[in-house]
């Protein structure tokens, strides 16, 4: 009784460290919930758990998940972010000792084992054995498409996608572990904004969430789960559910997570300058999507780092990276060398990596190219080519593109392995 006292108190501790939306919302008035966030969040509410981790007696941390899967022999899929499992230092390893406490709406709590974990997208699915039926989620994907296209719209056949566009409403959950395991909304609105992380998937809300609801889902107005929710101060990130399901179905047939890398950055072509946009619409006033390359990875693309309106990244003169260059072959012996350009800082390690060479380097894609077509997938947005270019690792694939001053391109190149997949925290 003693020690199941002190894990209870241990736990209001870390919960209250995390702070908890409660907190949060009811300082600006966002708690006042409409019937309709309130009818979106019930028909998903059942499915919201709160998850703790911890190892010995040390708590590692506090989040939120979503029951995704339940078969009949009563075992439960909970889906959540990588974070809740890793090691207290922030390493990319699952601690041996690990426990898992998995806490219903109703406050029964089964302990959990991790059944699939992967650092770079942060997402990791644990197994619970119920001793009573629970409901699940639904999914639904998501479109992040939008046409700078004037002309008429033409109307087009149902999709199961969700189309979703900046300013349309989402609401983040999550659950409390300790008073009375409530569960937790804080509504908010889809943003084209880029939270300028490594991770490129991630997309940005203005839902107003701590780290409590790390791993918990995020839904649309009909209770839909979209995606999972992260939290990067001060910004709730979202991995969109498309993401989620492709390594799921990985894992489920290949025991491992696809890993494509073309070696650019890309972003939806709405986010782009006017004015380059205004150039694009000149040449080709007939396109109406796809997607912008703004970084090339490889040799001689230093100079070509585009600026857009979600990606507020800044152009690197050539003259300075010769300068740094010389200076990084002046001093090889030293790990790590800063030197300054009219920018800010940056660092040799950032030259070595745009100096390697990469598929879209080898294959002479350009920063700026918009890519319209990728194998035999019309591509309109960032999410469309990440999708479309998911199985096709150590496969030739043919790309369409527009560049400006030289028309339509096709390029044909072989999709290589990413060379590392770095984790995250939160």
């Amino acid at each position: 009784m003693f020690l199941w006292v002190l894990h209870v108190v241990a736990m209001r501790r870390r919960s209250s460290s995390f702070s908890n939306f409660r907190v949060v919302l009811q300082s600006k008035d966002y708690y006042n919930l409409d019937a309709d966030i309130k009818s979106a969040v019930l028909k998903i509410s059942s499915s919201v758990v709160s998850i703790t981790t911890r190892t010995g007696e040390n708590m590692l941390f506090v989040g939120s998940g979503t029951i995704i899967e339940y078969d009949q022999q009563g075992f439960a899929t909970v889906l959540t972010s990588a974070t809740l499992v890793r090691g207290p230092d922030g390493a990319t390893l699952i601690p041996a000792d690990l426990k898992i406490e998995v806490y219903l709406s109703d406050g029964k709590f089964y302990e959990g084992q991790v059944s699939f974990c992967d650092f770079h997208y942060n997402i990791a699915t644990i197994k619970i054995k119920a001793t009573t039926s629970l409901s699940t989620a639904t999914f639904r994907y998501i479109d992040d498409s939008v046409t700078v296209d004037l002309r008429e719209s033409v109307l087009v056949k149902h999709s199961t996608h969700l189309k979703l566009r900046p300013g349309d409403r989402v609401i983040a959950l999550g659950r409390d572990c300790v008073d009375h395991h409530e569960v937790m909304a804080s509504p908010g609105v889809f943003s084209a904004y880029d939270c300028r992380h490594d991770c490129k998937e991630l997309f940005l809300t203005t839902c107003v969430v701590t780290k409590l609801a790390v791993g918990g889902p995020l839904i649309n107005s009909n209770g839909e789960v979209i995606g999972v929710n992260f939290f990067i101060c001060p910004f709730n990130v979202f991995i969109p559910i498309n993401i989620v399901a492709k390594c799921l179905e990985d894992v489920k047939r290949n025991r491992q997570v696809a890993r494509p890398w073309l070696g650019v950055q890309i972003a939806n072509l709405y986010t782009a300058d006017l004015e380059k946009l205004d150039k694009l619409y000149q040449e080709f006033p007939n396109v109406s999507g796809g997607v912008i390359i703004e970084q090339v990875v490889g040799k001689g693309n230093m100079g070509s780092r585009m600026r857009t309106k979600a990606n507020h990244w800044t152009s690197l003169p050539v003259r300075n990276w010769f300068k740094a260059k010389a200076l990084h072959e002046n001093d090889r012996k030293r790990k790590r060398i800063k030197f300054i350009t009219d920018k800010g800082d940056r660092t040799i390690s950032r030259i070595k990596e745009w100096q390697r060479s990469s598929p879209a380097s080898v294959s002479g894609l350009w920063a700026g190219d918009v890519i319209i077509k990728c194998g035999d997938v019309s591509v309109d947005s960032h999410l469309k080519f990440v999708e479309a270019l998911w199985d096709k690792e150590g496969k030739l694939l043919e790309l369409v593109l527009l560049r400006p001053g030289s028309g339509e391109q096709t390029v044909t190149l072989t999709v290589g392995s990413f060379p590392e997949m770095p984790g995250w925290y939160l």
